[in-house]
């Protein structure tokens, strides 16, 4: 029997878990992951991913290398069984995190590059083949034991020295829909109520075709999901009548599916997965020192294509605030994790499932009543109601103002330069970490004391200024396409202090900064704003 005494134990070593080690230890701290598979999944589950996640994978130094595994897509149709399209979804090369909006991947070249990344990050070691066993929470952190696992993941019955102990300060239950650490804890989920099972199957093209790229048939017969995975790989989903059919489900019936546009002259058939998608919420996502990320927290439709965004958003956000709560910061800074992300699920969830729901009418009548007003609305020239990913309204944030129009909102990565000749993003020029943005120096006026104060513990400055312009005691960049003078405007503020997850502490004018900048670190208190490894 082995203990080893870690500042974090992840649970789960999907992308969520990976993802939030890394982050952990890039911030200096040893962490743990135990995964029941002894291998990578190498198979796809998740399709996309927005500009949120690539700006998190940009955070943790991998973006460039993910993004040529993936495909940009503009345009995400809606159609009725005829073909028309009823809905028509546009998406932008450059959305507010910085990078395109909707990217279609192959979840294994993502997996990959983030394993060689935690392989390659001091202080994570991943611990394959063990399934966890047992969870008891102590009076300064908590124990797992696990046992070597079969190759479904299952434990198997050994001798005691055959398992393994683990010791950590805090558990994150990243172990997916099926969590066995939520199980432990006793959580029940919240169900919205959307449970439908889907045929998934995967190809791997052999040579280039004229596919539909991202589409939705809303036919009654049989709704029907067409998504490009990545440069070299397609996705047909097809909604069932009951789950017991799916398993029966045999490759030629797929292939008599797909015929209309794909035969085996064109591509491999790597995947059949009968699959239900589920709306579920846990209603506790942490218990004292164990908490839920991912999928173990939270299960959604895949109709915005959020639900592996969502677990990387969880990963961003429980990241730093336990950084700072291993560096000195009280322990309920982490009851902000769930007063944050939680709700913000939640609304995404909603809106998936409405959309699930009007796409997968299966009464012929209603689906037709849906096609007469989807296609009034565009004959009309209505554009479809986008949805706005909200920010967060409790939480780590700014005692709340009426005139602070930026607090919980996501601050936005444009291009900014510091000089006429090279540009790069706002992230990789402010250092990432807690960073107080103002815009032009006389922000700062009369502010040394208070500044020297907020640089003291970690916290970075950068102006949106002229870089060619007076001496300057802290970063001056230059607001390349006016992005930053345009959302200041529209947020009636000149600063903002943006959070490690990029979402706004608060925002002040000038003659109200000093207030702000005291309520940070104030709330901040004992803990150092940023990794001094």
């Amino acid at each position: 029997m082995t203990s080893i005494g870690q500042d974090v134990l992840v649970i789960g070593y999907g992308p969520t878990g990976m993802a939030l080690s890394a982050l952990l230890g890039q911030y200096g701290h040893r962490v743990t992951v135990v995964e029941r598979y002894a291998g990578l999944y190498n198979l796809p589950r998740a399709a996309t991913f927005d500009d949120e996640t690539m700006r998190l994978l940009q955070k943790l130094g991998i973006a460039e290398r993910v993004a040529t595994g993936t495909r940009v897509q503009r345009s995400y149709d809606w159609c009725n069984a005829d073909g028309e399209v009823l809905i028509g979804n546009e998406f932008s090369d450059f959305g507010r995190c910085g990078w395109p909006e909707f990217n279609m991947m192959f979840q294994p070249v993502l997996e990959r590059e983030l394993d060689a990344l935690c392989r390659r990050t001091p202080g994570i070691e991943v611990v394959r083949g063990y399934a966890v066993t047992e969870l008891r929470q102590t009076d300064d952190g908590a124990e797992v034991v696990a046992s070597p696992a079969d190759e479904l993941g299952r434990p198997l019955r050994t001798p005691d020295d055959a398992r393994r102990t683990f010791n950590a300060r805090f558990v994150i239950g990243c172990d997916g829909g099926n969590s066995t650490v939520r199980s432990d804890l006793g959580v029940e989920w919240d169900d919205y109520g959307f449970q439908e099972p889907w045929l998934v199957c995967d190809f791997r093209l052999k040579r280039d075709l004229k596919l539909p790229m991202a589409l939705q048939y809303g036919d009654p017969e049989r709704p029907i999901s067409i998504i490009s995975i990545g440069p070299h790989h397609h996705r047909f989903s097809f909604m069932l009548d009951d789950a017991v059919s799916g398993p029966r489900i045999k490759a030629d019936q797929v292939w008599a599916w797909v015929s209309r546009w794909i035969s085996p002259q064109d591509a491999d058939l790597i995947r059949i997965a009968p699959y239900t998608f589920r709306s579920t919420i846990a209603r506790q996502w942490r218990k004292g020192r164990v908490l839920l990320a991912g999928d173990a927290a939270h299960q959604m439709p895949p109709f915005l294509g959020q639900g592996m965004c969502s677990g990387f958003r969880d990963a961003n956000n429980l990241a730093w605030k336990l950084d700072l709560v291993l560096r000195g910061a009280g322990e309920d800074l982490l009851s902000t994790y769930v007063e944050e992300r939680a709700p913000h699920v939640r609304a995404i969830t909603a809106k998936a499932v409405e959309l699930g729901r009007l796409q997968t009418i299966r009464d012929k009548q209603a689906a037709k009543r849906r096609d007469e007003e989807l296609l009034a609305r565009r004959r009309a020239g209505l554009r479809p109601e986008g949805f706005r990913f909200p920010g967060y309204s409790e939480g780590l944030l700014a005692p709340a103002a009426a005139d602070d129009y930026a607090r919980g909102q996501l601050f936005p990565q444009a291009w900014v330069g510091t000089d006429a000749a090279h540009t790069q993003r706002f992230d990789d020029a402010s250092g990432g970490g807690w960073v107080l943005a103002v815009l032009g120096s006389a922000t700062c006026t009369g502010l040394d004391d208070d500044l020297a104060a907020w640089r003291a513990v970690g916290g970075t400055v950068v102006v949106l200024g002229t870089p060619t312009g007076p001496a300057n005691p802290w970063p001056v960049v230059n607001d390349t396409d006016g992005a930053y003078r345009q959302w200041f405007d529209e947020h009636r503020c000149t600063a903002v202090i943006v959070r490690p997850d990029w979402y706004v502490y608060g925002s002040a004018a000038s003659d109200s900064l000093r207030h702000l900048l005291a309520a940070c670190l104030t709330d901040l208190h004992p803990a150092r704003l940023v990794s001094q490894a």
